[in-house]
């Protein structure tokens, strides 16, 4: 039975969905203003698709290099759900499944679910857990898997942030990320094992800066850009990108500020155990939610993760689960008022 589970303290309220472990609602009280976006309806979640609106993603994150993967010396197929690659977990996505709540109290819930051996074509029986909790100005997401075989264990929330009261874009927002490289994508998306500094390029907020300071809806796209910076074409730094969907990359496994977003009113600082984290600014959003219509930069998405397509790459911590080892990573949202 598919239940929406609200928590609370002091300063937030939390809504929580069955479905999916979603995050459905994140009020901040002082400000009355709830900071992601959502749905009010159960299957409007599902019909968004790919945008994967506050859904809690696995078995793996973000994308699979050519749907495939090799695992103690075992090749596994996936399905190829964005060609050619895999993403957010290919044919059963976790973000569409009904989990069951085990464990609740005034300001904490715990979500569970089993995903059986060779669901989506991983391997080992896993069982995960979705804990939502709160303390004082900030909600904490734990998600901990354990599997009976090696296999992949990538899970992150895909959370849509928006401070304003009015949901209709972001852009005005500043931001700042703290690494201080990227990935570079190739023309499907994919995270490529290449990095850069960001020193310099449209990916560098190391200070805080206003989101159209770097993206414009009529600039250079994304993939274009990665390609001109590898080529060496790039006749300028000031050139605008159409969008950020880039893996900033850490690289272990300390609790870290990975970036902070503000308004003029609100503070979201966010901070994971995580190695990386991918930032998207919401360019193919287009979907009718309960703020009314989101359409492109309507919100943006911190997706603390591995790096996508790691467990194809050598150069990056690979997401591998061993069996019957516990594993646990949390994402921490911290708001304060300016």
């Amino acid at each position: 039975m598919r239940e929406i589970i609200a928590i609370e303290n002091d300063k937030i309220i939390v809504k929580v969905l069955t479905l999916g472990a979603i995050l459905n609602s994140f009020y901040v009280k002082s400000l009355d203003v709830d900071i992601v976006l959502g749905f009010d309806n159960y299957m409007q979640y599902i019909e968004a698709g790919n945008a994967s609106i506050g859904k809690s993603i696995g078995r793996c994150a973000n994308r699979i290099g050519n749907a495939k993967f090799v695992l103690n010396g075992i090749s596994y197929k996936l399905l190829a759900n964005n060609e050619p690659n895999t993403l957010h977990g290919g044919q059963v996505q976790f973000g569409n499944e009904e989990w069951k709540v085990v464990d609740k109290s005034f300001d904490k819930v715990m979500l569970e679910y089993d995903s059986p051996d060779m669901e989506s074509g991983f391997p080992g029986n896993l069982k995960v857990t979705a804990t939502y909790e709160l303390f004082d100005d900030e909600l904490k997401i734990t998600y901990t898997g354990l599997s009976d075989k090696d296999t992949i264990f990538n899970m992150t929330n895909h959370s849509y942030f928006n401070l304003d009261r009015n949901k209709s874009d972001i852009l005005s927002h500043e931001l700042m990320i703290t690494a201080n490289k990227v990935n570079l994508n190739d023309e499907n998306g994919m995270a490529l094992e290449e990095s850069i500094m960001v020193e310099g390029t449209s990916f560098d907020f190391k200070e805080f800066r206003e989101i159209s300071d770097h993206i414009s809806a009529n600039g250079m796209k994304l993939n274009e850009y990665c390609k001109e910076i590898l080529n060496g074409n790039l006749k300028t730094n000031k050139v605008l990108i159409d969008n950020l969907d880039t893996n900033y990359i850490y690289e272990n496994f300390d609790e870290k500020i990975l970036c902070i977003l503000r308004n003029s009113k609100l503070n979201l600082e966010i901070l994971s155990d995580l190695p990386d984290v991918q930032i998207y600014t919401g360019k193919s959003l287009n979907v009718a939610g309960r703020d009314g219509h989101y359409g492109s930069y309507a919100g943006i998405a911190v997706e603390p993760q591995y790096c996508p397509n790691a467990i194809n790459y050598n150069s990056f911590i690979k997401p591998i689960l061993e069996k019957n080892k516990k594993i646990s990573h949390f994402i921490k949202y911290k708001v304060c008022e300016r």
